[in-house]
């Protein structure tokens, strides 16, 4: 904490003017809980007809989702963004410094920083066809994974190339990915890990099928991506595939479903023709399973999928939702289950905007079967012994294997740009006390944490400023207690 504290001061009184930050590109990505905060408000009322549990969002697909001749926004943190996605042409050119202390442990929809020193030099492009992102970052001070290895360094983290065919978007890069409705984690997909170098195919506005036979699913979307893993892992290079699709059914008013599934499969010394692709789809992967296949080394590889979903009832201000993910599918069904549930309700007030939400996730596995036999499966494989995890975090929730997290929190947005917002959790990590597990050195750990965050932007400026204040306290079985402040800032403007 004294290095943070030193750093800022530093920066502050020698550099106030690099503190920049501006978004004129097609996506929306998953970095600002107020403005996901703003679209839930305007498809809650009825304004905005869109699928929002995928994130990158693209612009040109959430502006074609609602008429805004009458529409007045709740706040002014969307407007600006839609405009951005109808420039042409080359954005201002942006910098962003992060700071925080070396306390990362979870990550949930927000921008915290990945390192003690973050910065980041960015500008795009973007015609009515194609668009770039070039964002050069430089870490710091990056967490140690179980391996002991520190990815400190430049990274291209946020660049992309993409291109617009006709209702598609076709994308390589490395874009942040958040799949599900969760607001503290997802089981599946999230910020947790940096993102994935892939290439991508999008649907960008879910207009309902025409035919009267699939016109009842209503808005639908799919989404695909096959990424490259790190080469620093136990089975080097390995390919990452997933897929989800998404509807809003006409039949059954309010809810929203999302069909998910995850597949890690190649790298050096396995292998990746084409047969082992088909039977990986094909759920033809567990080796022994009642798939025919019993040699380990043509095993395609790991996969996880599921389901997620929610649902607002009626005109009621508040939703449930929820998240089932199972690990090793065998002909198509789970053998083991991670889920998360939560609920939410929301307030306008006479000048702001109030969501409170609670969930809870559990990443156990073993509920299932009430085996404990099947500890360590979650994010697990004994092939690809790093797991479901990309430098050392989790692709899925910041949890982790094996652990029972309850999230609470709050976020008020007010309409003069100022948001503030608050998540306290407490659970077990990793509660076997064995395996790989990111985040509690492979040791039984209770955990309690409270975040503080606030967010204000100054347009005039051009600067968005996001701090964060907290106390965590892990609880490691048979060791000392570690405890102690965690802070974060981030400023950011544009020239």
């Amino acid at each position: 904490m004294q290095f943070f504290c030193k750093i800022v001061r530093v920066f502050l009184v020698l550099n106030p003017s690099i503190i920049i930050f501006v978004d004129a590109e097609p996506f929306l990505v998953p970095n600002d809980p107020f403005i996901r905060h703003e679209i839930r408000l305007l498809g809650d009322d009825g304004d905005l007809n869109s699928l929002q549990n995928t994130w990158p969002m693209d612009l040109g697909g959430l502006n074609a989702s609602f008429d805004k001749s009458d529409l007045t926004l709740p706040h002014r943190l969307l407007d600006q963004r839609l405009e951005d996605e109808s420039i042409s042409g080359w954005s201002p050119f942006i910098t962003s410094i992060g700071l925080a202390d070396d306390r990362i442990t979870a990550r949930s929809f927000g921008p915290k920083p990945r390192s003690s020193f973050t910065s980041k030099a960015s500008v795009s492009w973007m015609n009515d066809r194609f668009a770039a992102k070039f964002s050069l970052n430089a870490f710091y001070g990056m967490e140690k994974d179980w391996m002991g290895r520190k990815e400190d360094g430049l990274a291209l983290d946020g660049s992309y190339i993409a291109a617009r065919i006709g209702n598609w978007s076709a994308s390589f890069g490395q874009q942040e990915r958040w799949w599900g409705p969760g607001w503290d984690g997802s089981l599946i997909l999230s910020t947790n890990a940096r993102p994935i170098p892939a290439i991508a195919i999008d649907r960008r506005v879910p207009e309902p099928f025409e035919t009267k036979w699939l016109s009842w699913l209503g808005p639908w979307s799919f989404h695909s991506f096959i990424g490259r893993m790190e080469e620093e892992r136990t089975v080097p290079n390995p390919y990452l595939w997933g897929m989800r699709g998404e509807v809003y059914p006409t039949i059954f008013d309010g809810l929203e479903v999302g069909f998910f599934r995850m597949i890690q499969l190649g790298g050096d010394g396995r292998p990746d023709g084409l047969s082992t692709w088909i039977d990986a789809f094909l759920s033809q992967d567990n080796y022994g399973a009642n798939t025919g296949n019993n040699d380990p080394s043509k095993e395609p590889g790991n996969q996880l999928a599921g389901i997620d979903l929610r649902w607002k009832p009626f005109d009621t201000p508040f939703a449930i939702y929820g998240q089932l993910v199972g690990e090793d599918e065998d002909n198509f069904l789970p053998n083991c289950l991670m889920f998360q549930y939560g609920i939410e309700a929301w307030k306008k007030l006479e000048n702001s905007t109030l969501r409170i939400f609670a969930e809870y996730a559990d990443l156990t596995s073993y509920w299932w079967t009430n085996d404990p036999r099947t500890n360590n499966i979650s994010y697990g494989h004994h092939i690809y012994k790093d797991g479901y995890r990309y430098y050392g975090r989790p692709v899925g929730h910041w949890a982790d294997q094996d652990s029972q997290i309850l999230s609470i929190g709050g976020l008020l947005q007010k309409k003069d740009e100022i948001g503030w917002g608050a998540i306290l959790r407490t659970g077990e990590l990793n509660e076997d006390g064995t395996g790989r597990s990111s985040v509690s050195d492979g040791i039984a750990t209770d955990y309690f944490s409270l975040d503080l965050f606030n967010s204000r932007k100054y347009r005039r400026l051009g600067l968005s400023v996001s701090t964060s204040i907290g106390w965590e306290n892990l609880e490691p079985k048979g060791r000392d207690n570690q405890d102690g402040v965690t802070g974060n800032l981030t400023v950011t403007r544009t020239f």
